[in-house]
């Protein structure tokens, strides 16, 4: 078995989650949907349904808080106000991300991130960012017993590897149409910290990192 491997880098970044209420909270670390986004502009289409899996794992050095201008309609005085916004961001972010699929598939994600179609970032241009060295890989089968290296979304199928609770999330992965309409489908992961014990056989790429699929 075989895998896409590469890494992003990105200044800082923010994964708005989708209830957020007072203000914008973000993910710990780029979605599903994010990096079959970043996938889908270095190959400069939209995503035509193929099928492959994800596993997104990484870290940054701290979180801090920004604020923006937000425009607000008031509909009691029927006018707009302006308002301050905090924003979280992640700063000096960097991820560990593979990709498992079709062979094919595999080396024509490889080939586009080696050559984009257009300059990559996440957020719809908000946030610039670095992509390395993309390679294919094998993948084995070992039990392991450590710490995590990287904080990392564990599906909930691979979570008893792991001692503690984890953090839960619902994130979007891919999408259909219907009604000429974007339909997420919502993924639940872990999230687990790095420095998180570990135990257990596991899926891991010749360079010794685990995949979280």
């Amino acid at each position: 078995m075989e895998c896409l491997k590469f890494e992003v880098f990105s200044p800082s970044a923010t994964f708005k989650t989708p209830f957020s209420l007072k203000g914008i909270e973000t993910y710990p670390l780029p979605t599903y949907s994010t990096i079959i986004g970043l996938l889908y502009t270095a190959l400069g289409r939209k995503y035509g349904g193929e099928k492959f899996s994800i596993s997104v794992q990484g870290d940054y050095e701290t979180l801090f808080r920004d604020y923006i201008r937000f425009r607000k309609y008031n509909k009691k005085d029927k006018k707009f106000e302006t308002l301050p916004l905090e924003v979280p961001r992640l700063f000096r972010l960097r991820s560990i991300v593979h990709i498992l699929g079709e062979e094919q598939l595999l080396k024509t994600f490889k080939e586009a991130l080696e050559k984009p179609s257009v300059f990559l970032s996440f957020g719809g241009g908000e946030y610039p960012v670095l992509v390395k060295n993309p390679r294919i890989l094998k993948l084995e089968e070992r039990f392991l017993e450590s710490e995590l290296k990287y904080s990392a979304y564990v599906p909930d199928r691979l979570r008893k590897a792991l001692y503690g609770e984890g953090i839960v999330f619902r994130i979007p992965s891919f999408y259909r149409i219907e009604n000429n309409e974007r339909m997420w489908n919502w993924e639940t992961v872990y999230y687990f910290p790095k420095g998180t014990l570990l135990e257990g056989k596991l899926l891991s790429d010749e360079e010794g990192d685990t995949v979280w699929v």
